[in-house]
């Protein structure tokens, strides 16, 4: 099968932007 796209192989910025810090514990602590 195809590789998985580019996105998918990168860590997920969504728990490691500040933005989303709230999300995250060790973020908002």
């Amino acid at each position: 099968p195809p590789p998985p796209p580019a996105w998918i192989m990168q860590p997920a910025p969504d728990w490691q932007t500040p933005l989303n810090g709230i999300i995250s514990p060790s973020k908002s602590e």
